[in-house]
């Protein structure tokens, strides 16, 4: 099995890394499963950055990483504990395919003594590392005290972060196997049938897997200035919203859900951009009671809802008006999604339309493809429209059964 750093480019680790220091304000650090650090840690304090300066010290930062490391892997969440030189750290394990392969170190924090009795304690004693004890008095002083509720929110997004990375791992395995998958067909005609409904299956899964790390890092930035501009009410809101977007996005390996948790992602995904612009995008629902348990692909609305956010609202900047009216017609549910942004270009009115990819990765096309995959070419996307006035209209048809 490869290590970690054989399959995602350090550069990515380091970029989630720093945008998760400076959303939450706390020292990370990505590890592999012996606890050395692959990444430039991010928010470090002075005391453990002048521990760490001590090779005694470092030694035993390393060892108490890998443990906290297996900790995690083994309870397979985040876990609590009191590093060597006393300060409160958490882990959360990155697990690929039932294997350990690193960790998301997180930390470098002090909490008050009555919520300390239930963490896991590996104090040692820190005047052994011929450091100066005035400068580290100093240091220590300098560190910052954290309720035990706000470290288990944090550590709540350090796992689901951590889940991100292993989907990253995953993709470039499945990608790996692929090719070698590919090769083979060209040998082996006689498996074509069996090969090509392999990678039709693995391709829905690709793409169910992909979140852009770029509406990630935008939420992130949000979360961090409204944390400096306010009391952080909002941002325990904003963070726990996009928990619950991620845990979707990385966890729904199923094909279908209902309509009812589609459109409550979608809502999710509605307050955290209503967050960052305020109260310039407005939203709209009206779905029938009946078609609420109704299975629908995974992320076959929410595409299209971002769409009218990037293309429709983002360019101008002005206030936009979504609405979503599902119901049903016959034998048919009829979705109709629309908005009054800009409006769709006309290069762009006809499917397939690849050009119209959103954050997350899947386009109108991608949604359409999976639409047709499921149902047949009858069903699927079959109306996008400029609207008369202004703004973009889109209808898609999905059989009842």
């Amino acid at each position: 099995m490869k290590k970690l750093l054989d399959l995602v480019d350090v550069s990515v680790l380091q970029e989630i890394q720093n945008k998760f220091a400076d959303a939450t304000c706390v020292a990370v650090l990505i590890c592999d499963e012996t606890g050395v650090p692959i990444t430039k840690a991010s928010n470090f304090t002075s005391f453990c950055t002048y521990v760490r300066s001590s090779v005694e010290g470092l030694r035993r930062c390393i060892l108490s990483d890998e443990n906290v490391g297996k900790l995690a892997a083994g309870q397979q969440r985040p876990v609590l504990h009191r590093c060597h030189a006393g300060l409160v750290d958490f882990a959360a394990p990155i697990i690929l395919r039932g294997r350990y392969i690193g960790a998301i170190l997180c930390g470098q924090i002090l909490m008050t003594d009555e919520e300390l009795s239930s963490i896991v304690d590996m104090q040692m004693d820190i005047t052994e590392l011929s450091l100066d004890t005035e400068e580290l008095e100093n240091y220590f002083k300098q560190l910052s005290f954290k309720k035990k509720k706000q470290i288990e929110a944090i550590a709540e997004l350090l796992f689901v972060t951590a889940n991100h990375i292993v989907k990253i791992c995953d993709a470039y395995l499945t990608k790996k196997e692929l090719s070698k998958k590919s090769e083979k067909l060209i040998k082996e005609l006689q498996r074509r049938s069996r090969l090509e409904k392999d990678l039709k299956e693995t391709e829905l899964k690709f793409l169910q897997s992909q979140i852009n790390p770029h509406f990630l890092f935008n939420t992130l930035n949000t979360i961090s200035r409204i944390a400096y501009m306010e009391n952080a009410q909002e941002t325990q809101q904003v963070t726990y919203l996009l928990a619950k977007i991620l845990r979707y996005s990385l966890k729904n390996n199923e094909q279908y859900v209902t309509l009812e948790e589609e459109i409550e992602h979608v809502r999710n995904y509605l307050l955290i951009q209503q967050t960052r612009f305020r109260h310039k995008i407005n939203f709209q629902l009206e779905v029938e009671q009946d078609l609420h348990l109704k299975q629908i692909p995974i992320f076959c609305i929410q595409p299209i809802i971002e769409n009218s956010i990037v293309h429709g609202f983002e360019p101008s900047g002005e206030p936009i008006h979504i609405s979503l009216h599902a119901y049903q017609e016959g034998n048919k549910m009829m979705i109709t999604i629309f908005d009054d942004g800009i409006g769709i270009r006309e290069e762009n009115l006809s499917l397939p339309s690849k050009k119209l990819v959103q954050t997350t990765g899947i386009g109108l096309e991608n949604v359409n493809k999976r639409l047709k995959h499921g149902y047949g070419p009858a069903w699927g996307i079959t109306k996008i429209r400029r609207r008369e006035r202004k703004g973009t209209e889109v209808h898609i048809e999905i059989p009842i059964s």
